[in-house]
């Protein structure tokens, strides 16, 4: 058994481990961020991780952040042997980094050096790269900069959308990761240093980070689609209303047409800089996702014109 162990987590990515863990250590204690208004009410929603908790039974605490005096203090008072960390979206600061005698361990669903940050998942997507991977660290002050001590590969088929990929690195980590823990708990650990010359990062995205800009390649939009969903999506203005492609597929295009035009046929296929995008699914403003092909019947006028010279500010 691991010991008393604090999981720390808040993304659905660390669900499956955190589902795990329970028949793994001899107590836990789980730390997620505070419920969230969201929706069009508003009304409050738990991370993925305290939902599981709770449905779980398992004793949660939901501080407003951990450098407040209530999260340090119920961790200090729970004593744990280790922290284990996945998806928490907040810096662990320094006085919790040392509260256990076990070096804290993140689980990251990168291949570090590559993607640190708050976006790894949609980062691998957005740069075409033909594998992802869990990373198993040891925290320091920096972020995601610390030694690994497991990591583990799968191949991409270049197709897969964000919130799939990262369902299906959870998975792994609850098949991998346990094993690493239980050279965690026996200190035989093998930690390697980072490679700082290969390190990449992607923050948080904002919402003008999802703009389509058609000039760009269908490949490159195509990753752009698959990459920022559900958030901030991939999205192009018609009439001056916010219009969220959801999914779609690149194609080959027809040379000589304007930038951003969507052309006749089906499915609806809009002209980029080099080569063409055929749409599948869209979210028009204030409306629920649909098909493209109905929506595009929808829209009285033959000749479209998507987008604009630059995103909104």
């Amino acid at each position: 058994m691991l010991g008393r162990i604090a999981f720390l987590g808040s993304g659905a990515f660390g669900v499956p481990l955190l589902r795990r863990l329970p028949d793994l250590v001899d107590e836990l204690l789980v730390v997620s961020r505070p419920d969230q208004p969201a929706g069009r009410g508003l009304r409050q929603r738990a991370s993925p991780v305290a939902e599981a908790a709770r449905t779980a039974g398992l004793p949660l605490l939901t501080p407003p952040g951990l450098r407040t005096a209530e999260a340090r203090h119920a961790i200090d008072e729970f004593a744990p042997d280790g922290l284990l960390l996945a998806s928490y979206g907040e810096l662990v600061p320094r006085d919790l980094l040392a509260i256990a005698p076990r070096p804290p361990l993140n689980v990251h669903p990168s291949l570090l050096p590559r993607h640190r940050g708050a976006a790894p998942v949609a980062a691998t997507i957005l740069a075409g790269d033909p594998e992802a991977g869990v990373s198993l660290m040891i925290m320091v002050e920096r972020l995601d900069a610390g030694p690994v001590v497991g990591q583990w590969r799968v191949p991409l088929d270049g197709r897969e959308q964000a919130l799939e990929l990262e369902a299906r690195l959870g998975d792994l980590a609850a098949e991998v990761v346990p094993a690493s823990l239980d050279a965690w708990a026996t200190a035989t650990l093998d930690p390697q240093p980072q490679d700082e010359a290969l390190a990449t990062y992607q923050p948080a995205f904002r919402r003008a980070d999802g703009w389509i800009d058609w000039s760009a390649s269908a490949e490159t939009i195509d990753r752009q689609v698959r990459a920022l969903q559900p958030w901030p999506g991939a999205w192009t203005l018609l009439d001056g209303r916010r219009l969220h492609i959801r999914r779609a597929h690149p194609v080959p295009g027809l040379p000589g047409l304007p930038i951003g035009s969507l052309l006749p046929g089906t499915p609806p296929v809009v002209a980029c800089g080099l080569g063409a995008l055929a749409l599948e699914t869209v979210q028009p403003e204030g409306r629920p996702p649909m098909a493209a092909e109905a929506w595009r019947h929808g829209v009285s006028r033959d000749h479209v014109l998507l987008g604009g010279d630059a995103p909104p500010t």
